[in-house]
């Protein structure tokens, strides 16, 4: 049966880009719509005390930011991108989120290959193992940017 909708989980490093590769020749090979998404950290929660710093302010700069990440990961990439969310807050909840809301059928994810796999595995995706209708694909990421 094939996937109809890929959601990709991205932590915007350079290592990623294997990652949106097969997420993309996946998403070719099957005609699926292909969705990212990068979970921006809650800094609601950040006390600056004298300083003089505007939480909004610096949450609109995190997502222009991870956004410019997002398009620089994608100028090699000639496949259409139906979404990409940049919610703030829990990973795992923001993801499963995004899974329903995409109605995703397959999330990929990644992994460092410096880290124990199933440490790695997890303490990052054990809460989307058990996504309801939405297989996980967990990519080995290299500790060099592929070229």
């Amino acid at each position: 049966m094939p996937y109809r909708n890929i959601l990709v989980a991205l932590e915007l490093n350079h290592r990623e880009k294997p990652l949106l590769k097969r997420a993309v020749e996946l998403a070719e090979c099957h005609g699926a719509a292909l969705h990212l998404v990068h979970v921006e950290p809650d800094v609601s929660g950040i006390y600056v005390g004298s300083l003089n710093m505007d939480l909004r302010q610096l949450k609109v700069k995190l997502r222009l930011e991870s956004g410019h990440e997002i398009m620089k990961m994608l100028t090699d990439t000639q496949h259409h991108i139906s979404s990409v969310s940049l919610p703030s807050g829990d990973v795992r909840q923001a993801v499963r989120l995004a899974v329903k809301e995409k109605n995703a059928d397959l999330l990929i994810c990644g992994h460092q290959l410096e880290h124990h796999f199933l440490g790695h595995l997890f303490s990052h995706t054990v809460g989307f193992l058990d996504i309801d209708g939405c297989d996980l694909l967990v990519v080995k990421l290299s500790d060099k940017a592929e070229a």
